[in-house]
């Protein structure tokens, strides 16, 4: 029985090598070629699935980028427009502290220190901020020394000329300073 079985399996194999081969020769696709077809439309398919993650992916970092770039613009322009309206700052503190006494009372007076006051709560709103400079050190990075005084402390500054502003922690305007110097060392003995 196992002989007849064995017979009959070489019979079939045989049959399909005649089969493929009448089907190649007849034009018909065979398993093999199916096969090879399908190897390679599955290639391809990872290539184009690979570019199109590729393009994906250089998609989102360009979105990001471009996000990126215009919160620097916005952040630049919101600078330059800070900038233009520390001077304005400026002059309403040196108005007000100059007002003579007898004005201090004045209707007048108080409306310009309620605008003073909102121009204040505006630039806060914006992350603007006052530099405290007198009697700190000397930070090149804060101030921006304007002159010496060598009876003062020693890189120590002792009076502001101009304020200076931080914004959101960094500095927007460094503040023009008088630094102290120490001229008078004592001499080594020769």
């Amino acid at each position: 029985m196992k002989a007849n079985a064995v017979e009959v399996t070489e019979q079939g194999n045989g049959a399909a090598e005649e089969h493929e081969a009448e089907a190649s020769q007849s034009g018909e696709r065979t398993v093999a070629d199916m096969l090879a077809e399908l190897e390679q439309t599955r290639q391809e398919a990872a290539e184009l699935l690979d570019s199109l993650q590729r393009a994906r992916a250089e998609m989102v970092n360009y979105r990001r980028r471009m996000e990126q770039e215009q919160e620097r613009l916005r952040q630049r322009a919101t600078e330059r427009l800070l900038l233009k309206l520390l001077p304005i700052a400026d002059d309403f503190d040196r108005a007000l502290r100059s007002m003579p006494q007898e004005l201090q009372s004045n209707a007048w007076i108080e409306g310009i220190r309620l605008i003073e006051r909102k121009l204040w709560a505006a630039l806060e709103g914006e992350g603007v901020s006052l530099m405290n400079a007198v009697g700190t050190p000397f930070d090149p990075s804060l101030h921006e020394a304007v002159t010496l005084d060598d009876s003062g402390t020693v890189d120590t500054v002792v009076e502001e000329f101009q304020r200076g502003y931080l914004l959101n922690g960094s500095v927007l305007r460094p503040a023009m300073v008088k630094v102290g110097t120490l001229d008078k060392l004592p001499k080594a003995d020769a």
